[in-house]
């Protein structure tokens, strides 16, 4: 009963928030009507074929040339470098499998996965032989896609990312030192316990409820049909309002400076985060899966935009079940350390 008490008042309190209401259910709309301004066109591009450059006698260039989507080139290593620059190819594969991309987007996230089916049929013992020639790597359902999405797809993680601010608030309010309301609270039977839990059920409802608003707005009035697998899409952004609630505890029982200084921390490393991932340029995630590939991998607005991209784009699930124990890690360790910093936490005064 005292947990259904403290979820309706923290649910009121949220939406008399201006400042909620506006970060969490308006800005998002905003910066995907922005994009979808900037950037429509862009993602009417047609997939046409892909050009890919394989290395001399490599043993899967009659592999690759038995997928009607590749046109495929034998070349050497040095001539490689050239044509990527020139942008003839889209891909370079090496005699071991590697790839070498000079560029990000659609055709070079196609030729890549490809490429790892193959990896992994070899890797069974299979011969090669029985590779399947017939799988469909492009879902073909006449979608207007284009390696730009990854922007939308990117805006989407950050957005389910934002129960932080939740987070920062619920502890706001249990410490005595910082908040005149929490001093209150804190002479109160209400259990601390609760008055969290209540907060964290809260976030994650609201937050969720603005992914879910978000969606409709890009699905139905700007129909950019960026969801087509419901079912993976609502589990990595439900891990998203997870990840971002614990962390935004994280961030408030942390330290003692004020909530405003604690929201600054929030949207910095939401907004650096998101930018790593592609928020704003596709060209700095490829950077950073080329040179920092381990940034890339624990990333976790990287792993979301990943995810969401294969999954509704590519149909493609392999590797899915890493993203989602990343972001699981990421929920208990995050929890916690939080525990750990809030049963440290007395007060001689408040």
């Amino acid at each position: 009963m005292d947990l259904y008490r403290n979820i309706i008042y923290q649910a009121k309190n949220s939406f008399r928030d201006k400042g909620f209401l506006f970060w969490s259910l308006l800005y998002p709309i905003i910066m995907v009507t922005f994009f979808y301004i900037a950037f429509s066109g862009i993602t009417n591009v047609n997939l046409e074929k892909i050009n890919v450059g394989v290395e001399e006698d490599s043993n899967i260039k009659s592999i690759l040339q038995n997928i009607e989507i590749l046109n495929v080139e034998e070349i050497s290593d040095r001539e490689s470098k050239e044509k990527l620059e020139k942008e003839e190819i889209d891909g370079f594969i090496k005699k071991d499998l590697s790839l070498i991309v000079n560029d990000s987007g659609l055709n070079q996230t196609v030729i890549k996965s490809i490429l790892d089916q193959i990896v992994q049929t070899s890797a069974l013992g299979k011969p090669i032989e029985e590779f399947d020639f017939q799988v469909d790597y492009i879902n073909d359902k006449d979608q207007k896609e284009n390696g730009i999405l990854v922007i939308f797809y990117s805006l989407i993680a950050m957005v389910s990312t934002y129960g932080i601010y939740s987070g920062i608030e619920v502890v706001h309010y249990i410490q005595s030192n910082l908040s005149e309301v929490a001093a209150r609270i804190n002479t109160t039977p209400i259990k601390k316990k609760t008055f969290l839990l209540a907060g964290i059920i809260v976030g994650l409802i609201l937050n969720f409820t603005s992914n879910i608003i978000l969606f409709i707005v890009i699905e139905l009035i700007m129909k950019l049909d960026l969801i087509t697998n419901i079912g993976y899409s609502l589990i990595f952004i439900i891990l998203g309002n997870l990840f971002g609630i614990v962390f935004g505890i994280f961030i408030g029982v942390s330290n003692n400076k004020n909530i405003n200084v604690k929201t600054m921390i929030a949207i910095t490393f939401t907004v650096i985060l998101s930018g790593l991932s592609g928020l704003f340029n596709t060209n700095i995630k490829i950077m950073i899966e080329k040179y920092v590939p381990i940034l890339a991998k624990i990333n976790p607005i990287a792993v979301i935009t990943n995810n969401l991209y294969k999954v509704n784009l590519l149909n493609n699930t392999d590797g899915i079940f890493e993203g989602i124990i990343i972001l699981l890690a990421y929920f208990l360790i995050l929890s916690l350390i939080s525990l750990v910093f809030l049963r440290r936490r007395q007060y001689d005064s408040i």
